[in-house]
């Protein structure tokens, strides 16, 4: 009769030890999860903003000069730096400190910007950019970093308006027709062709893409440059009557007289009109200026038809105060070259006993005009008062002379 209690026991053990394990599975926590790990956002990268149209990014000066040595403020040059970046700010420097390149006190805006600085911001901004913006503003910063778009090459030193032009054309890969600039006057007058970041100053102060130069004269800052056909200024070469040197001006081989070809032209000015009333008001200048002198040079006459002899007595007349006939015309003619017109220096003979005699003769429209500013202002007691600023032939001599052209 025992065996029945075996067998409670039995299932009451087993029954208390599912309780207890029951028990014990309740108090075991679950593994806490392994967190995976999250990338950065990566940051937006920067763009250069699309130069459209070609905007003028700087300005010449309230004078009208561009001042190329001057400094900046790192105001000034930040509010233009910033203004090629396709964020949008209320003015430059905003958009740089948006786009996490910059953080300035305010007050420190008015200070100069020096290289390095501009070097560092370059180097941050390239790291922003893609392509080959990025490419390019590195180099760039680098080559701020070693002076080599400074006028002195030394980096150290505050950034001038011309060096900021330069790192300007760089950034923004624009390029222009320097040539372009020139030949339309679009340089300021403070900088010339050929000087320090010349180029990039025009390209800067520029609105918009000039055409290229079509060829033929330009009278520039009161002087005279040709345009070949390429829209290239024309240098160490003769074309007709005029002489280009190396610098693209023109020249009559001689500093002396170039030099009082400019002061005459600028008296006279007829830098300030064209045509005929520039050509008027030379012809009036010698006039008034020249008085007929006779030195014992004066009385040996150039042979009838030859050439060349105008640059010598030119430059007799004016360091004279005037001279012979010769002296005159060879003055005005070489003032009218100046002003691009086809001026013949002439040495010839007039009237029936055919007396040695020179004057300018200008063809226009198929008719040689004739202009004698000797006979003009040096013989009044003879004819009275004459006007031969571009007469016929004929008027009041008979003007021999076999064109040499």
């Amino acid at each position: 009769m025992r065996r029945p209690r075996i067998h409670l026991y039995i299932i009451l053990s087993t029954l208390a030890l599912a309780l207890v394990m029951t028990a014990l599975s309740g108090s075991v926590s679950e593994p806490e999860p392994v967190p995976t790990a999250t990338p950065a956002p990566t940051p937006e990268p920067l763009f250069l903003a699309e130069q459209s149209g070609h905007p003028a990014l700087m300005a010449p000066e309230a004078d009208g000069l561009f001042h190329p040595t001057d400094t900046v403020t790192r105001k000034a040059a930040f509010d233009i730096l910033g203004s090629l970046l396709d964020v949008p700010a209320e003015d430059g420097t905003a958009a740089l400190t948006k786009a996490g390149l910059l953080q300035m006190d305010p007050a420190a805006g008015e200070g100069k910007l020096a290289r390095n600085e501009l070097s560092s911001l370059l180097s941050v901004l390239a790291a922003k950019l893609t392509g080959d913006d990025a490419a390019r503003t590195a180099a760039l910063a680098e080559d701020v970093a070693q002076g080599v778009l400074t006028a002195d090459g030394q980096p150290s030193q505050p950034v001038t308006r011309g060096e900021l032009a330069q790192v300007l054309a760089a950034l923004t890969g624009r390029t222009t027709d320097g040539d372009a600039l020139f030949f339309r006057g679009m340089l300021p007058p403070d900088v010339e062709r050929g000087s320090w970041a010349w180029e990039a100053i025009g390209d800067m102060v520029t609105e918009g893409v000039p055409a290229p130069a079509a060829p033929g004269f330009y009278r520039l800052d009161g002087w005279l440059y040709a345009a070949d056909g390429d829209g290239k200024p024309v240098m160490d070469s003769t074309i007709g009557l005029w002489t280009f040197g190396p610098g693209g001006a023109y020249t009559t081989g001689s500093e002396a007289l170039d030099g009082y070809l400019k002061d005459a032209l600028a008296e006279s000015g007829a830098n300030e009109l064209s045509g005929s009333e520039a050509l008027e008001a030379v012809y009036l200048w010698v006039k008034e200026h020249f008085e007929y002198k006779v030195t014992p040079n004066d009385l040996i006459p150039e042979e009838p038809g030859s050439t060349g002899w105008e640059y010598e007595r030119g430059l007799h007349g004016f360091e004279n105060g005037g001279g012979t006939c010769y002296a005159y015309a060879a003055a005005f003619g070489l003032l009218a070259r100046c002003l691009g017109e086809e001026a013949h220096i002439v040495a010839a003979t007039i009237n029936q006993y055919k007396g040695d005699h020179s004057f300018v003769v200008i063809p226009e429209d198929g008719v040689d005009w004739i202009y004698d500013v000797e006979l003009e202002d040096a013989r009044p007691e003879r004819h009275g008062e004459l006007e031969l600023f571009r007469i016929e032939n004929y008027v009041i001599y008979n003007y021999w002379y076999t064109p040499a052209w």
